[in-house]
C-alpha cells in the first residue's frame, strides 16, 4: 500500500492485487453499476476509499498519479488453485477432493449461487466461507453471515485462488459427466450451454445501451454462437451412412462365399 494525502486527508493506495480485498472488489462492482460509463473512477474510489464526488470534481493531476500507482488493475490477476489460506492469524482450508465435502456444504453453495445469480460478483466471500473452515469446523459451528463479513477483508488474490480450485475441480467433474453421458444427454447438455451463452450475450447487449465498441463485439459473438449452434444441431441430427469402403468389402465377401451352384444359377 502507498500512503498519500488527498484533499488534506490521508488514504492508502493499493499498488498490487495482493493489496486489494474482497470487500474492495465488491464495492467496485457496485459503484461501477451506478456510474455506468466511468468504471475507472469507481475502482479508484472503492480501492482507496476516496469519495466519488471528490474524484470526479478534482482538477489537479493527483487523480492521474493515483491511476498510475494502480497500473496493476490493467493486468488481470491469474489465479492458481489453492485449498487453504491464512487470514488474521487463522488458517482456513477445504478438502482437496470436493467429493468429500459434506452434502450440507453443497446445498449451501447452490443456495448462494441462486441467491446471487443476478449479482455473481458479490457471492465470492460467501463461497469462501462455506468451502473453507477452521480445522474440525462444520457450518453448524458458526454464523455464515458473520464469517462472510470476516472474509470481506481477505485478500482478493487468496479468495480467487480458492475460487479457482473450486471452479477447476467442478469443471473436471462436469467433464467426466460429459464423457460418461449418452449421445442424447450430451446433445441436451451442449445445446443448453449454447442457449445460456446466447441469453447472456442478449442481456449484455441490452445493457450496453446505444452503439458502442462493446455492443459491436457482442454482436459478433452472437453471430459466432448462432453459427456454432447451427453446426452442432446439424451434427447431432446427422445419421452417418455406411462407409463406401465397407460396402464394397461386404459385397466382395458375399461373392467369395457364394457356392458354385449359386454362381451357376445366377448365370
Amino acid at each position: 500500500m502507498k500512503q498519500i494525502v488527498f484533499n488534506d486527508k490521508q488514504y492508502e493506495v493499493p499498488t498490487t492485487w495482493e493489496d486489494v480485498t474482497v470487500g474492495m472488489a465488491m464495492q467496485a462492482a457496485e459503484l461501477s453499476e451506478l456510474l455506468g460509463e466511468a468504471p475507472l473512477i469507481a475502482i479508484i474510489s472503492a480501492y482507496t476509499n476516496i469519495p466519488l464526488q471528490q474524484l470526479k470534481s478534482d482538477k489537479s493531476a493527483q487523480v492521474h498519479q493515483i491511476e498510475q500507482d494502480m497500473q496493476f488493475i490493467y493486468t488481470s490477476y491469474v489465479a492458481s488453485p489453492q485449498t487453504s489460506f491464512e487470514h488474521k492469524g487463522v488458517t482456513y482450508s477445504c478438502s482437496e477432493d470436493l467429493i468429500h465435502q459434506p452434502f450440507e456444504d453443497w446445498v449451501s453453495v447452490q443456495t448462494a449461487l441462486f441467491n446471487y445469480k443476478a449479482r455473481p460478483e458479490l457471492v465470492l466471500p460467501r463461497l469462501v466461507s462455506i468451502m473453507c473452515k477452521k480445522e474440525g469446523e462444520t457450518l453448524d459451528d458458526f454464523e455464515l453471515d458473520d464469517r462472510q463479513e470476516i472474509m470481506k477483508s481477505l485478500s482478493l488474490t487468496k479468495a480467487k485462488d480458492i475460487e479457482c480450485f473450486f471452479l477447476t475441480t467442478l469443471q473436471g467433474y462436469k467433464s467426466i459427466t460429459l464423457l460418461s453421458s449418452t449421445e442424447t444427454e450430451l446433445r441436451e447438455i451442449v445445446l443448453h450451454k449454447v442457449n445460456e451463452l446466447q441469453n447472456t450475450m442478449k442481456t449484455r447487449k441490452a445493457q450496453s445501451g446505444t452503439f458502442s465498441g462493446t455492443r459491436l463485439r457482442i454482436g459478433i459473438y452472437q453471430l459466432q454462437l448462432w453459427w456454432v449452434k447451427r453446426v452442432l444441431v446439424k451434427y447431432f441430427n446427422y445419421t452417418p451412412s455406411k462407409p463406401r469402403k465397407r460396402i464394397w468389402k461386404q459385397i466382395y465377401e458375399k461373392l467369395v462365399k457364394m457356392k458354385p451352384d449359386e454362381e451357376t444359377s445366377n448365370e
